[in-house]
């Protein structure tokens, strides 16, 4: 289970969520003012027929200071949640039939979460804890099981693991891969299952975002550069690939041929 130092404030205290609060000031006056415009979006969960992101909260205030929001296809806004959460920095997304998943890119602690955001549970990650960046998660309808992916820093490896409905009976690690793709330093920032492809977005070496995309079978690859290099969402549609940006825009990528 993940754990490090915490600080609550009084509203966190009421939002029972002592193991994954955070945000201690050293002024006894805690500043809990919210100011989610300014934040950049993370990750894109699709469902049912909406998008799901959550802000990266850049305030360093106390108290609850990430929602989940809500917006249509085309980027309308639709609606936004208190998650109830503080510290938990860029969060991958993903979505089953009825559920949003969440995953805290520094400590790997995963999140489910309704479409409204009420918290249905929460749990560390001891894969992320080895020493293995969490860069990704997607979901696999035609499996109903998730795929959850990690980075060794530094390097161009990366491992996947499969674990079944809501998480439950995690398999062990798969082999290794190797995406030299993309720069070592920034690693892979979002992953999707579409079509029985898992798509890949990250950066280049130059600070280009790019897509790379593997068949389940492993023999064949797909590779894309995208023209905004900003891009730090991803989720699978029924016409294609939505990728979002920190500025809340969102962006149809068809897949032509798939």
């Amino acid at each position: 289970m993940f754990r490090r130092p915490l600080c609550l404030s009084a509203l966190a205290m009421a939002l029972v969520l002592t193991p994954i609060l955070s945000g201690c000031d050293d002024d006894p006056v805690l500043n809990t003012e919210r100011d989610t415009l300014s934040d950049p979006i993370a990750d894109i969960a699709a469902l049912g027929g909406y998008l799901f992101t959550t802000n990266e909260d850049w305030s360093g205030h106390a108290g609850s200071q990430v929602d989940l929001f809500k917006f249509s296809v085309d980027g309308f806004p639709e609606g936004r949640f208190d998650l109830g959460l503080n510290g938990v920095g860029y969060l991958a997304a993903t979505a089953d039939a009825a559920a949003i998943y969440l995953q805290a890119r520094d400590s790997g602690q995963l999140f489910k979460v309704t479409p409204v955001g009420e918290l249905a549970w929460t749990r560390g990650d001891p894969y992320a804890d080895s020493g293995h960046l969490a860069c990704g998660l997607a979901y696999r309808a035609d499996l109903d099981s998730f795929v959850t992916l990690y980075h060794v820093p530094g390097t161009a490896t990366y491992i996947t693991r499969h674990h079944g409905p809501d998480f439950a009976g995690a398999a062990p690690p798969l082999p290794a891969l190797t995406l030299d793709t993309f720069d070592p330093d920034t690693g892979v920032r979002a992953i999707a299952w579409l079509d029985g492809w898992m798509w890949v977005l990250g950066r280049t070496a130059t600070g280009a975002a790019a897509l790379q995309g593997f068949n389940d079978t492993g023999g064949f690859t797909r590779y894309i550069t995208l023209s905004d290099s900003t891009a730090c969402g991803l989720a699978p549609t029924a016409d294609g690939l939505r990728l979002a940006y920190p500025d809340r825009r969102f962006e149809l990528l068809p897949l032509a041929g798939r």
